[in-house]
């Protein structure tokens, strides 16, 4: 009896290879039209699958291989009498090898020039259809998705024609999650198709199907097993130093949430994915040496992020210390040079698209038992929206430095307070219990590192319940008060304002991060 391997794929590597080895071990190579084109200067006998089904492919391609002498040649149970009565009825032989990868929706569906037909087309239908067939049949049918996967399945069949149970169900694994993520992508470009007309709800389902970009040497921890995973275009590549761990990847995109927020020339000083200095300024320098001043001992060992092309100048200063990873737009003629020398850096390049908007529709949190989702926070209200409470209204300049700070404690972890004046921050109060500590917190922080509080201000991410952070905000010299509002102590707070000639905006949103 003909043995048969069916190979139809998008992703020609290493498949001449492949069709030759199965050749020689005993197959009649069956495959689609494409395919067979590219085959037949390497295989001495190769079957189109319309000649084996006498049935055109048709419909430029979109039906081909869904034919009942295919699917009933894949389906059919080997042990079952019956199976192999009805194949020679109708004149069936039997498929045992099955090797298919898709249409490339992701990478057209990402291609900035592609069109909407485009995407469509790159819908696969009928390879879908086969691999589901092949692995649903895993212990009678080999079936191959993976390039990865032909050289060591070679070697099993070279030993003996039947596959070991588990290469045969690891093979089948991988198919059914290339199906998993392939389906969720393109439901995703459907969900994306029809954002604006439909109204804004939390999904009935969520697909968390993505593949592992790397394993990691360890986790948050040495003895945690760890792995990056993702199914979107990062936006960021490492142009210089080793692989990045886990707890690396976490302050990269703690990062590049930062610096999204910033339009003016800014820098940002992140430990352990909390800022410990922002600066803004005319220039790149100016900027970093505001945001290093904020706090000059938690820099070191810390991570650098700009948002303008890294120059010279700003390169020397941030080289002053150990700085772990620098992420920058682009990088100036001259400064990956400088910054290369020390080779236990990272040095990160990012595309501006990435600061867009999350590639992810959702952010989603892990807990032992299941996932909460929600949408991004991304701190765009328009501060028209704001509403100065107090008698006192605050003046240009420290409006200017309530719209930097209220970036800025967007940023922490709750309870947060920021001191800030326009163009850089003064003291970080974080993730306290409760808010007059993160106060006292960010007011000790500011004046262990000489920053001078008169005419400052303070951002407060949620609510003040009662008047006491006023008060003491009030004896260092700050004068304005920015806050969400919305306490039942909110009268209390303003009363303070007004006694103590203090200006307090309400923005009535809320920027917590529990």
């Amino acid at each position: 009896m003909t043995k048969y391997a069916l190979i139809s794929v998008s992703d020609k590597s290493g498949i001449e290879t492949l069709a030759m080895e199965l050749e020689a071990l005993g197959y009649t190579i069956v495959s689609t039209s494409r395919t067979a084109k590219h085959l037949k200067q390497f295989c001495h006998s190769l079957v189109q699958v319309s000649d084996l089904t006498g049935f055109p492919e048709i419909l430029d391609g979109r039906v081909k291989t869904l034919h009942p002498k295919i699917h009933g040649a894949i389906l059919a149970d080997r042990s079952n009498s019956a199976h192999l009565s009805t194949l020679a009825a109708h004149q069936i032989g039997l498929i045992d090898i099955v090797v298919v990868n898709l249409y490339p929706f992701h990478a057209v569906r990402h291609e900035q020039t592609s069109t909407h037909r485009e995407i469509i087309e790159n819908i696969d239908i009928g390879g879908p259809s086969l691999i589901r067939a092949a692995a649903k049949n895993y212990s009678q049918v080999t079936v191959l998705t993976d390039p990865k996967d032909y050289t060591p399945t070679l070697e099993h069949l070279k030993q003996s024609s039947e596959l070991p149970e588990c290469w045969s169900a690891y093979l089948a694994q991988k198919a059914f999650a290339l199906l998993s993520r392939y389906d969720a992508e393109i439901a995703d470009y459907f969900e994306q198709l029809g954002a604006e007309t439909q109204e804004k709800e939390v999904p009935p389902h969520i697909d968390l199907s993505c593949s592992l970009l790397s394993t990691l040497r360890y986790g948050e921890n040495p003895h945690q097993k760890a792995g990056f995973y993702s199914d979107k275009r990062q936006g960021w590549e490492v142009v210089h130093g080793k692989e990045l761990s886990f707890n690396n990847i976490l302050d990269i995109d703690a990062s590049l949430r930062a610096i999204r927020l910033f339009s003016e020339p800014t820098v940002v000083i992140i430990k352990h994915c909390n800022p410990c200095g922002i600066g803004s300024g005319p220039s790149l320098a100016e900027a970093y040496k505001k945001a290093f001043a904020t706090d000059t001992v938690a820099p070191f060992g810390g991570i650098v992020v700009v948002n303008r092309s890294l120059d010279l100048e700003t390169a020397v200063m941030i080289n002053r210390i150990f700085t772990e990873i620098i992420i920058a737009p682009n990088y100036e003629p001259g400064v990956l040079e400088v910054l290369q020398k020390k080779k236990s850096r990272r040095l990160i390049r990012y595309s501006q698209s990435l600061l867009e908007k999350p590639a992810n529709p959702l952010e989603i949190k892990t807990l032992t038992w299941g996932y909460l989702a929600q949408d991004w926070d991304l701190v765009n209200e328009g501060i028209e929206n704001w509403q100065v409470v107090t008698q006192k209204q605050p003046t240009q300049e420290e409006f200017k430095a309530l719209v930097f700070g209220w970036k800025a404690v967007s940023l922490l972890k709750s309870n947060a307070i920021v001191l800030a004046r326009a163009d850089r921050v003064l003291g970080f109060g974080i993730g306290q219990t409760s808010r007059i500590d993160s106060t006292a917190l960010a007011i000790w922080k500011a004046k262990k590192y000489g920053h001078d509080l008169t005419g400052s201000v303070c951002a407060s991410d949620g609510f003040f319940p009662y008047r006491d952070s006023i008060d003491e905000v009030y004896q260092h010299g700050i004068r304005a008060l920015i806050q969400p509002g919305g306490s039942k102590g909110d009268e209390e707070c303003i009363q303070a304002c007004n006694e103590l000639d203090l200006a307090m905006v309400f923005t009535g949103v809320r920027h917590f991060r529990h």
